[in-house]
């Protein structure tokens, strides 16, 4: 009885520019300059900050139900370098199957110093202030 409720409460999110296939075929490497691109593709999602020399064209759809945590339907992410002639020297793509997980780093490491209780952190600063404004 719950679960059908939950179904009518998904919304879709798409982001980002999806580049298609057939677009994509058109870019060739070695030919096609910056200019010819951005005619074909649109303005990348993201520049490379080093330097002007890599594009990222970023597409995204998610679907979130109720109040869980949204899940990603589609993804595709595509990578066009170009050369010192500002021609496309490559490009390849990467859809959400080649993506990989990666788990963080779960341990503590120690640090010198006091660590204070939980009175220290609550009375801690009582008496430390005399009223006086230092501004003046």
């Amino acid at each position: 009885m719950f679960v059908p409720l939950l179904s009518g409460c998904a919304t879709i999110d798409i982001r980002g520019h999806e580049v298609e296939p057939e677009q994509l075929a058109k870019v060739e490497i070695g030919v096609t300059t910056k200019d010819q691109v951005r005619k074909m593709l649109g303005t990348p999602s993201s520049v490379s900050p080093f330097g002007n020399s890599t594009w990222y064209y970023m597409f995204e759809i998610t679907e979130r139900r109720a109040f869980f945590s949204p899940s990603v339907l589609n993804s595709n992410i595509t990578r066009i370098e170009f050369d010192a002639q500002n021609r496309v020297s490559s490009l390849d793509s990467v859809t959400e199957k080649d993506k990989q997980v990666v788990s963080h780093v779960t341990r503590q490491e120690p640090t010198a110093g006091h660590s204070f209780g939980v009175l220290e952190q609550i009375f801690g600063n009582v008496g430390r202030f005399n009223g006086k404004d230092p501004d003046k």
